[in-house]
């Protein structure tokens, strides 16, 4: 059929849908209006669904010019369609009130299914209210632990139209699933098609990942390869986001390829995310950095945007005024001060989330095993440190060279004798012979294997690669095991590898890891973080906790630090322990924080016996000061309803506790009806599921050729096991299964042998039932007439309880046709149902 824009057709199987109009024709499928449901569906132009509408003698019709009831009589070989009055009228200016053999017909003619068939229709039914979940539907689809938190801050971001919001919960509260609830709510809802992600390239892989794990999405990774393979494929100058709809890239690459921001507004990106936005800077009457360049034209084309940053507004008011604007920039002009609007405590527009542990409660405590090194056993390393910091300093460079040094010197010989030049041959000497003996890399040898013995996984974060490589090579030569390694110098793919044998039961018990792994990876499953050494700046040593301590975490966070003996290694020690680093996050504490660092290398560069602690008590006091300020909300009541601790309870009562067993039995039912090869596996509620042999269906829309899957239908089990899937709502098997459900002509008339219902009523009558969105209405009707609401509803509450009916003792009875054709008049005001049945109540 070569089908056109303006022609007019039916869906075979839909008839609820009512007539549509072809409205475009883009390359094998067709775009079709259903004006009668308010439908819009685009459907493969070969698709047997779809039907040419054909007048028959006896159809009624509207005269659209005049609104018209008619009758037609014939239509002629020219298409035109000849009336009962014998005008000829063409038949673009009639529309249908009925179209084709409608179920009743089907009912009349005793063209019923079986009763399996039609049970399974209700089911599917109740399946697609109950999906609904009081509005939160949309959220409930992924392979993610549910935490109110994180569902009321979806919910409150997409009832804004478009979605442009700030996501800036405290580290390791879930900022990335908050993303992807609205991410899928968007693309379930039909609000959002082409979607963009920008993150940092050591966390590009990571998002093509948990898009796939937790949502069910395909994306692509936009890189230079990608590029080069979109050139080959389509041409030289073809725009990749015309190629891909769904894309990850790196802000690296959006930098150093000005062209992409360029492509992508061209194209219009319905979803724009950008991770770790705190980068976007952009200082008082600057045009602001590459990054924020990159970025700020995608963001003006005005669509849905999400930016996803930790950092709270203590640290940089400026900075988080211009990530507003990028979202708001009609609330926040540029000559506004948002530091005024943040002294007179006016609240923030409706585009901010800011969850704060404090709001959550219920989350494990940290908890610091200290280390306290002997004397004798740091004296290598402390004739280093001493060396360095004798090291004269009379200039900034001198200072700058000095400070990096002595960090060095703290956190591995290996680290600072790499620095060294070898004209220094003494220090490089006590540098290498520290290293040899250094205390933190011999307990580290001897705790490993016991820990492995337990089943713990243990992460080790260290400041620089040479310490990394000490601490492995220690480990292989003394403790006999290998260990895991994250460092810059491994690809972005390498690092995914390393990470995923990690996390095996059967993987590495330890991963060392520099600083690249503290910003954006999640190490809830491990059992311990060990602080090898002490950065200098606090936020460092909290960012790399944040990647323990995160939401959904059942066990303590276990901290190990080593703690010198003396020294400044000693003192940073003691200040960390009273800033409470390693008891509680201090979130929003940043500036104070940075003050920290600054003390720190002041001490560090002193000649004089400074006592450390008079040196860090200022730093303390404001830092006290300042947490109390955070406890009493200061700034979180800016933020516009947050999320309180006493919500949650009545956000998880709206998830329906019978979702997953329901689509268990509607999916499993399905694949037996459909033929597919279904087999039950060990676990919970975990199936295998492919075409097979015996399929009685060539495809399932949105699932390839060829597809089979392994996964479970119980949340839990799909989270606990991330090599299956997740078989939930947005799952391409469980939609495929579900819209070919709908789609189909199978189950939608049946005959039904009942037992009376509460009431005791008895007799016979005829059920409709109507859909509107995701809910469902049933109507019946008794022989006289009545319309009986009591027995529609016990008919169609909860799986259907009928016996089997012999077809024919009821539709060859005398008078069936009929009968039914009369009843059929009773339902005529009410639209078109989506099943009818014939019903017997004894």
């Amino acid at each position: 059929m070569n089908w056109k824009p303006g022609d007019r057709l039916t869906h075979r199987y839909n008839p609820e849908l009512g007539p549509g109009i072809i409205k475009d024709v883009v390359d094998r499928s067709v775009v079709v209006q259903f004006p009668e449901s308010g439908t819009v569906l685009r459907l493969a132009a070969t698709s047997d669904a779809i039907q040419p509408l054909v007048w028959r003698a006896g159809d009624r019709a509207l005269m659209l010019d005049t609104e018209e009831s008619v009758v037609v009589a014939e239509q002629l070989e020219d298409g035109t369609v000849k009336l009962d009055d014998d005008r000829e009228v063409d038949p673009r200016g009639l529309w249908p009130e009925d179209v084709g053999e409608s179920l009743f017909d089907r009912l009349a003619v005793g063209k019923t299914d079986s009763l399996g068939s039609f049970a399974l229709r209700l089911d599917s039914l109740h399946l697609a209210a109950l999906r609904e979940a009081d509005g939160l539907g949309s959220f409930l689809g992924g392979r993610i632990r549910l935490f109110p938190h994180q569902l009321y801050a979806a919910e409150r971001a997409t009832q804004t139209n478009p979605v442009r919001w700030l996501l800036a919960d405290e580290v390791g509260l879930g900022k990335t699933v908050e993303a992807f609830l609205i991410l899928s709510h968007l693309l379930r809802t039909g609000r959002a098609e082409r979607v963009l992600v920008v993150a940092p390239d050591t966390l590009t892989v990571q998002w093509l990942g948990e898009l796939w794990r937790k949502i069910h999405q395909v994306f692509v990774l936009l890189d230079e390869k990608r590029l080069q393979d979109v050139e080959t494929d389509f041409g030289s100058g073809f725009n990749p986001f015309e190629a891909y709809q769904r894309v990850v890239v790196s802000t690296e690459l959006l930098v150093e390829r000005p062209d992409l921001t360029r492509l992508a507004v061209e194209a219009g990106i319905d979803v724009l995310i950008v991770d770790e936005a705190h980068h976007l800077r952009r200082p008082p009457g600057h045009p602001g950095n590459a990054e924020y360049r990159a970025v700020e034209p995608i963001a003006a084309l005005g669509l849905h945007t999400l930016l996803l940053s930790a950092t709270p507004l203590e640290e940089d008011a400026h900075g988080f005024f211009r990530l507003l604007q990028l979202l708001r920039p009609e609330e926040f002009p540029e000559q506004d001060s948002f530091e005024e609007r943040l002294t007179s405590g006016t609240p923030l527009p409706a585009c901010t989330s800011s969850a704060r542990r404090a709001d959550i409660g219920g989350l494990p405590p940290r908890q610091l095993s200290r280390v306290d090194l002997l004397a004798d056993d740091w004296a290598p390393v402390a004739a280093v440190e001493a060396a360095m910091r004798a090291l004269p300093a009379t200039n900034a460079l001198q200072e700058k060279t000095k400070l990096r040094r002595i960090r060095r010197a703290l956190c591995s010989g290996a680290a600072l004798a790499a620095v060294l030049k070898p004209s220094d041959k003494k220090n490089r000497e006590l540098a290498t012979a520290a290293s040899e003996a250094d205390p933190r890399v011999a307990w580290l040898a001897e705790q490993a294997p016991v820990w492995r013995s337990n089943g713990d996984k243990t992460l080790v974060f260290v400041a620089h690669r040479e310490s990394l490589d000490l601490i492995r090579n220690e480990m292989k030569r003394s403790a006999r095991m290998r260990a895991g390694v994250f460092h810059e110098d491994l690809s972005v793919g390498q690092r995914d590898i390393e990470v995923a044998q990690f996390r095996i039961d059967e993987g590495p018990s330890m991963l060392i890891s520099t600083e690249c792994g503290g910003e954006g990876r999640n190490f809830e499953f491990c059992t311990r973080m060990v602080l090898f050494d002490l950065p200098w700046n606090p936020n460092l040593v909290e960012q790399r906790i944040g990647r323990l301590d995160r939401i959904g975490r059942s066990i303590p966070v276990e901290i190990v630090m080593f703690r010198p003996p003396n020294g400044l290694g000693a003192a940073i020690a003691d200040l960390y322990e009273s800033l409470g680093l390693f008891r509680e996050p201090l979130g929003g504490l940043e500036l104070e924080l940075k003050r920290a660092q600054a003390a720190i290398e002041e001490l560090a560069l002193s000649d004089a016996e400074e006592d450390a602690a008079v040196a860090f008590a200022p730093v303390i006091e404001t830092a006290r000061e300042a947490r109390h300020r955070i406890n009493d909300a200061a700034y979180h009541e800016l933020h516009r309803e947050p999320f309180k601790a006493e919500m949650g309870e009545a956000i998880l009562a709206r998830i329906p506790e019978d979702l997953e067993s329901e689509m268990e039995s509607v999916i499993v039912a399905a694949c037996e009806q459909f033929g597919l090869k279904l087999e039950a596996h060990r676990g919970v509620a975990r199936y295998s599921v492919k075409f097979g042999s015996r399929a009685r269906i060539d495809a399932l829309p949105g699932v390839p050729d060829g597809a089979n899957y392994l996964g479970s239908f119980s949340r839990e089990e799909a989270v606990e096991s991330e090599n299956i899937d997740f078989y939930s709502s947005g799952h391409p098997l469980i939609e495929g299964l579900l819209a070919h459900l709908e789609d189909s002509e199978r189950g939608r008339v049946g005959l039904l042998d009942a037992s009376a219902g509460p009431d005791g009523g008895r007799g016979f009558g005829v059920l409709a039932i109507y859909k509107d969105g995701p809910q469902f209405e049933a109507v019946a009707f008794d022989l006289k007439g009545r319309e009986r609401p009591e027995w529609a509803e016990h008919l169609t509450q909860g799986s259907l309880r009928s016996k089997p009916v012999k077809r024919e003792q009821w539709v060859e009875a005398a008078g069936w046709p009929e009968m039914i054709a009369k009843m059929a008049e009773l339902f005529r005001d009410r639209g078109r149902p989506v099943a009818v049945a014939a019903f017997r109540l004894t």
